[in-house]
């Protein structure tokens, strides 16, 4: 983890006047997906449902496990019943223009966002001011901090420096040069952006802001890393079945079904570092570039939350020769054809 103190931090406790540290910059945003008929119904925070279906003891919603069609889930004895929103709406008279019609619109969107809710819930942040549901941990924030600080010290020295070890960034921000030099970006990015010297703090509350919308970023390329190990996992699968011409087979096709998924994630993260890798271009178009993370978090966290399962399945699990990992195979295989099967329809030429 990186240190506790950095320059950001720093910024701000020398402008602070004995405040502290700063407190990122609240962003104010118009609801995303909540429409003012929702927000004059009183539903603008909360799922509150007005029909009685939706007081069942233990119900909730969820996409169907085999697609993406919305359903309610319902315990019927032992076994669970799903209904569809459509015929939820015309077996128990919710009217197409009612509030309870309004609510299983947005939580059909909030479905995006969390794998199940249950009426009564909190509507996701993301449809209501574009904040994340979601919390990181402490260290995904101060690796975007760090990130940010190399960044700034790049552009005063005008030396370009990449870092992508964890442990090497750590050390370059503690270094007290790089403090100094921190300083000295802040003071030269609020002249440059027109503000003067005693309105430098404004830039630092920025910059944390920034650092703060990026560190759900930081947690995502984690949670990535973890499809990555899957990968390692398939590879190393292929080295202890090398005989076995079934598994051998099966395993081409999964890592011909998991490419273009990669290839879509790598593209995102690249889009992402290479928009936000100038921190004067972030800052001048600073609304537009918080958007633009935002979109690019709420895209990736919907992919990845796909993979839960099956990243689940192979976490911590021993790469063994057995039935274990026959079995984590078969899932693994069952995940990626549901998900990433792409068929082509051939037409006979004319």
């Amino acid at each position: 983890m990186l240190g506790r103190e950095n320059p950001v931090q720093a910024a701000a406790a020398e402008d602070g006047a004995g405040q502290g540290a700063a407190t990122a910059t609240t962003v104010e945003t118009s609801p995303v997906s909540v429409s003012p008929e929702e927000v004059e119904a009183g539903r603008s925070t909360h799922f509150l449902f007005e029909n009685k279906v939706f007081s069942v003891p233990g119900a909730f919603f969820s996409f169907a496990r085999d697609g993406n069609e919305p359903v309610y889930n319902v315990q019927l004895g032992e076994l669970w019943g799903k209904i569809a929103f459509r015929t939820l709406r015309e077996a128990f008279g919710i009217d197409d223009n009612s509030p309870d019609a309004t609510l299983l619109g947005v939580v059909e969107r909030g479905l995006k966002y969390v794998k199940t809710i249950r009426p009564g819930d909190s509507i996701p942040r993301e449809l209501l001011d574009g904040t994340a549901s979601w919390r990181v941990e402490d260290q995904h924030l101060q690796i975007a901090r760090g990130r940010i600080t190399v960044q700034l010290v790049s552009w005063i020295t005008g030396k370009e420096t990449l870092i992508t070890d964890r442990a090497q960034l750590e050390q370059v921000v503690e270094d007290p040069q790089t403090k100094q030099r921190a300083q000295q970006a802040f003071s030269e990015l609020a002249r440059r952006l027109g503000l003067p010297e005693e309105r430098k703090q404004e830039i630092v509350d920025k910059v944390e802001s920034i650092a703060r919308e990026l560190s759900y970023i930081e947690a995502l390329r984690d949670r990535y890393g973890q499809v990555q190990h899957i990968l390692s996992g398939l590879a190393q699968t292929g080295r202890i079945y090398k005989t076995d011409r079934q598994i051998q087979s099966d395993l081409s096709r999964m890592m011909a079904l998991v490419k273009q998924p990669i290839l879509d994630f790598e593209d995102i993260f690249g889009q992402l570092d290479a928009q936000t890798g100038e921190i004067v271009a972030v800052l001048k178009s600073y609304d537009s570039q918080l958007g633009f993370i935002r979109r690019m978090r709420d895209e990736l966290h919907t992919r990845l939350m796909l993979w839960d399962d099956v990243i689940y399945a192979w976490e911590g699990e021993p790469i063994e020769r057995g039935p274990e990992l026959e079995a984590r195979l078969k899932k693994t295989y069952h995940f990626l054809a549901q998900h990433f099967l792409v068929t082509k329809v051939w037409q006979r030429g004319a």
